[in-house]
């Protein structure tokens, strides 16, 4: 038998185990990718290892296609025709629920070529852009961000009268008594009505030398200045406390975090922003939800560097800084990713499945597995210089509880038959583990007890 004749046997042979692709290889195919791999110069052993790669990619994406349009096939089951008033069907993620309603969504002004503020049911406001069911990371972001107890804007995916996607949808998060500055605006609105002069013209002289030009590369040693450009933002706000700046310090080094673990791009200081409440007599403050989190491949950024604010920053340069600088504000975010790595990967990996084309999810995948091993490396670090205390691990273990809450929805509904078994593992250990907890609280409660009426 000749060489061509083996590399036929072996894709005949393989083929025969795999009825996704056996539909798709004729006669003619087959000898045309034999004929191929019999003309180059590799061994029989490296070509039948190429052919099964090959294959096992390819039954991936199809059994991925295919699950993408039993999606299609469920949401359009579960919805009822369109009532009189409304025009689309609003998808939500909630709480790792998925929920499909009816609404009227009205655009009320075009505020560029992709971006529109619509009235959704004649009540809330919203931004509406375009977006495809294939490419769709505004609810991959929301569904993280939920995960890890990160506020993030209500998101909505738009399906037309037959089920096609027509967009994404962020309901608006300021009201009548607040309203919303990002971090640029914020910078005018402490020229105008801050009093602390010396630390406002600081602040001008910083931005027009380093952020006003646009987004530019910079070195390592500048990153906590720009992160402490932010901070001095939140201290040059009217009527501040010291308490609202440190609440507003552990949120935005919070949602670094979040942003460097989900590689999201579009984190500059015009998707940053405050919520500004001005029902009081005195202004008080809380950084706004995540929003707009749909960018995480940006063509003069490859995936070894990040955003920070206006400037392009190699990603562990950022995290080090972070680490060196501000660990007390995020210890107990890092110890819950770090500590709940294989169950937060795993969800995650259904999480994506469900919103991107086969190609974008491996892409997107293989990216956040880097990040997460990424800060895995440099928390463990961090921790055997820097010991956790007591009260540190009680926190961490109230965060963990509170965790496993959040992820039971997830388990029910984003594991498919294919993970059933790994899914039900997941879900009895976390049950177990809550039952041991409890029963050590009573057996705490039954010895504090019995120490009293001694």
């Amino acid at each position: 038998m000749d060489r061509k004749e083996l590399i036929i046997e072996h894709i005949q042979e393989r083929l025969s185990n795999l009825e996704e692709l056996g539909k798709t290889y004729t006669k003619e195919k087959i000898d045309a990718l034999a004929t191929k791999l019999a003309n180059t110069d590799k061994s029989l052993n490296e070509i039948n290892t190429l052919i099964d790669n090959k294959f096992s990619n390819q039954v991936r994406k199809i059994n991925h296609n295919n699950y993408l349009a039993s999606l299609q096939e469920y949401y359009i089951a579960n919805i009822d025709k369109l009532k009189k008033g409304n025009n689309c069907y609003l998808l939500s993620y909630d709480q790792g629920v998925k929920v499909i309603e009816q609404a009227y969504i009205k655009e009320d002004k075009k505020m560029n070529d992709t971006l529109s503020r619509v009235i959704i049911n004649n009540e809330q406001q919203g931004y509406k852009k375009e977006n495809s069911i294939n490419n769709d990371y505004e609810l991959i972001m929301s569904d993280i961000a939920y995960l890890l107890n990160i506020p993030y804007a209500k998101t909505y995916r738009i399906f037309d009268k037959n089920m096609n996607p027509t967009g994404i949808v962020n309901i608006s998060f300021n009201n009548l008594t607040t309203r919303f500055l990002n971090l640029e605006e914020v910078l005018q609105f402490i020229k105008e009505e801050s009093t602390k002069f010396n630390l406002k013209n600081e602040l001008l002289d910083y931005h027009d030398k380093n952020i006003k030009h646009g987004l530019r590369e910079v070195s390592k040693k500048d990153i906590k200045e720009d992160i402490e450009y932010v901070f001095k933002l939140f201290s040059a706000l009217p009527d501040i406390t010291k308490e609202n700046i440190e609440s507003l310090k552990h949120d935005y080094l919070n949602m670094k975090i979040f942003e460097l673990l989900t590689n999201s791009l579009d984190n500059n200081l015009s998707n940053i922003g405050l919520i500004i409440n001005k029902e009081s007599p005195i202004y008080t403050y809380q950084l706004s939800p995540s929003y707009n989190k749909y960018t995480i491949h940006l063509d003069n950024v490859d995936d070894t560097k990040t955003i920070c604010n206006f400037h392009i920053v190699e990603k562990r340069d950022l995290l080090e800084t972070i680490l060196n600088n501000y660990y007390k504000e995020v210890k107990e975010l890092l110890s819950l990713i770090v500590s709940n790595q294989e169950t937060l990967i795993s969800i995650i990996d259904k999480v994506i499945k469900e919103h991107l084309s086969y190609d974008e999810y491996n892409q997107y995948y293989e990216v956040v597995t880097k990040n997460f091993s990424m800060i895995t490396d440099f928390v463990i670090e961090k921790k055997d210089k820097n010991p956790d205390t007591m009260y540190d691990l009680a926190r961490y273990e109230d965060n963990n509880i509170l965790y496993r809450n959040r992820i039971a929805p997830f388990l029910t509904n984003y594991v498919g038959d294919y993970d059933t078994e790994k899914g039900s593992t997941i879900l009895t250990a976390i049950v177990t583990i809550i039952l041991f907890i409890t029963i050590g609280i009573i057996l705490l409660a039954i010895f504090a007890i019995s120490r009293m009426d001694m």
